[in-house]
């Protein structure tokens, strides 16, 4: 592949009653700026038809499949608890179908925060609808600092493709979400946690094209991050070669 990897990122539906009521597709600018200064071409995927999936996917090199709202738990098997936020029942169906596509394709596929979650429930697993109510002995996974600065710790296994592209055990991140993992797809494993236990990082047992992280890395790019630049260009090289290993 010649050209700059054209990488799809998935959206959300925003009603935004503040602006003459003025409703649109949304996804944060720091995703658009993170894959064109790792030298890829982003495109905005809006929720549509699960239908239609393959067809944006034969536009793609790559996905992000980017944060938002939660994810409807009908799909996991079990009732809304009392500590849900929104969820669009049609932007999960369509984002599971766009990974399924993404997955026959075999084209790097990068989930983040609620994208871990979606390749997850794709694949089977379950999520924990509210860490705060349903832990014990919580960190607090919603940061009050600036959105782009590290704010917890997390142990990675030596055993994975996140050790070998970090070469270390130990990452500050993020960190931006109620929910997490709580049984893992049958076909992933975790490879990450915080110190509380929550997942904060998969992998695909069989695909090394699928990776995926509980936090937000695209805004810590804006900040410079090291660690952050280095996981979207390793992304983007996937695009451009997705046999590449590390």
């Amino acid at each position: 592949m010649n050209h700059s990897p054209i990488v799809g990122i998935t959206s959300f539906y925003l009603r935004n009653k503040s602006q003459l009521g003025q409703e649109g597709v949304y996804v944060n600018t720091n995703y658009h700026e993170a894959v064109l200064a790792s030298g890829g071409i982003p495109i905005v995927i809006p929720t549509g038809s699960p239908e239609n999936a393959a067809i944006y996917i034969k536009q793609c090199d790559g996905i992000i499949f980017s944060g938002g709202e939660d994810i409807d738990p009908k799909f996991y098997h079990e009732d809304p608890s009392l500590h849900i936020g929104s969820f669009n029942t049609e932007r999960d169906e369509f984002e599971f179908q766009l990974f399924r596509e993404a997955l026959k394709k075999d084209i790097p596929v990068f989930g983040i925060c609620r994208g871990m979650q979606v390749i997850n429930v794709a694949l089977g697993g379950s999520l924990i609808q509210d860490i705060p109510s349903q832990c014990q002995n919580p960190i607090r996974h919603a940061q009050t600092i600036k959105r782009g600065k590290p704010f917890h710790s997390i142990t990675i296994d030596e055993n994975s493709h996140l050790y070998d592209l970090f070469q270390t055990t130990h990452l500050e991140v993020n960190s931006h979400h109620h929910q997490a993992i709580k049984d893992c797809g049958k076909e992933l494993r975790p490879i990450a946690r915080a110190s509380d236990g929550t997942i904060e990082a998969i992998e695909h047992k069989q695909n090394p094209n699928v990776m995926a992280v509980q936090w937000h890395p695209e805004a810590m790019f804006y900040e410079k991050s090291d660690q952050a630049i280095k996981l979207f260009n390793y992304f983007i090289s996937k695009c451009q070669h997705p046999s590449m290993h590390l």
